[in-house]
């Protein structure tokens, strides 16, 4: 299930990548660093952009699903980003999806990354903002279900609202030329976004029954997303990206 909630992701945040990296104009010969990289879509993006001159060092901390990536453009890496040290001012761009609302504290993590960005070099990062998720038509059951999601993503030490910070965070970090562009969707349910949330609660199901959740009320909620007279707003995605201050 959690290679499946990984794919889902992956089809979901991958044209927001795209844009991203677009509006950065990464290209040929560039150095790029790619942390929690994961399943490795975005590996694969950078290793095409950069062509023979250019370079990829994937970092996560697991590699399993990297190593078969590794080539004469693509180097693979375990990495902790909070204990082990990267490369220092060495990628024209780091890059981090869906990593930081993991990790505290959240702006030492980023300091990290922005450590590793050479000068004039760039950080793009993704993160959600999981409090503006809603259904319609909603119900009790949807509600306190969704509230224990909440409460047991922060026990777990997630951030579920990282998104709404990342924009100042990466201004706190001391890059500068910060942009930011957010995307929230309302659809009908049953399509992608609602399964991706649909595996998400569930991947957090042990934690929320330990927090006092019915399973039962937590597989009505995810049947809710699927019932196809529901509508769904998505988690607002924050695509944020700055720069190094300084030329190289």
């Amino acid at each position: 299930m959690e290679r499946a909630r990984l794919k889902l992701l992956e089809e979901y945040h991958d044209p927001l990548t795209v844009g991203q990296l677009d509006a950065i104009g990464v290209g040929e010969g560039w150095s790029c660093l790619d942390v929690g990289a994961g399943g490795g879509s975005v590996t694969r993006m950078l290793a095409e952009r950069v062509g023979s001159t250019g370079s990829v060092l994937a970092v996560d901390l697991d590699t399993s699903l990297l190593d078969e990536l590794a080539s004469d453009r693509v180097e693979v890496r375990r990495h902790d980003l909070l204990s082990d040290q990267l490369p220092q001012a060495a990628f024209d761009l780091v890059h981090a999806r869906l990593l930081l609302m993991f990790l505290s504290p959240r702006l030492r993590a980023l300091q990290q990354l922005v450590s590793a960005a050479r000068p004039g070099g760039w950080v793009a990062t993704i993160a959600p903002d999981f409090t503006t998720v809603a259904l319609s038509p909603t119900s009790v059951v949807w509600q306190r279900v969704w509230s224990q999601f909440l409460d047991a993503a922060m026990t777990g030490g997630w951030d579920p609202g990282y998104g709404a910070r990342l924009l100042g965070d990466l201004r706190a970090a001391g890059l500068v030329d910060v942009h930011a562009e957010y995307v929230a969707r309302c659809y009908p349910s049953g399509l992608l976004p609602s399964r991706l949330l649909s595996l998400t609660v569930e991947r957090l199901r042990d934690r929320m029954v330990l927090l006092g959740a019915d399973s039962a009320e937590i597989d009505e909620a995810r049947r809710l997303l699927e019932e196809p007279a529901s509508m769904v707003t998505s988690p607002t995605t924050c695509m944020a990206r700055g720069r190094q201050p300084g030329h190289s």
